[in-house]
């Protein structure tokens, strides 16, 4: 089943090829997110007690 995030980063990675921009950390992202993929980018720094992305 896909999970609403999941189905924004599809979306997000769709457009992103619509405009030829798959060349960017973010379109990595994207895909590795939409595919059900740990993040590539983590949003944190590892010493943070909470996650920025919990914000």
């Amino acid at each position: 089943m896909m999970t609403t995030e999941i189905r924004n980063w599809a979306v997000v990675a769709a457009a992103m090829e619509a405009q030829g921009s798959t060349n960017s950390e973010m379109y990595r992202r994207a895909k590795a997110l939409a595919g059900g993929q740990a993040d590539p980018m983590p949003t944190s720094h590892p010493a943070a007690p909470l996650s920025i992305s919990a914000a």
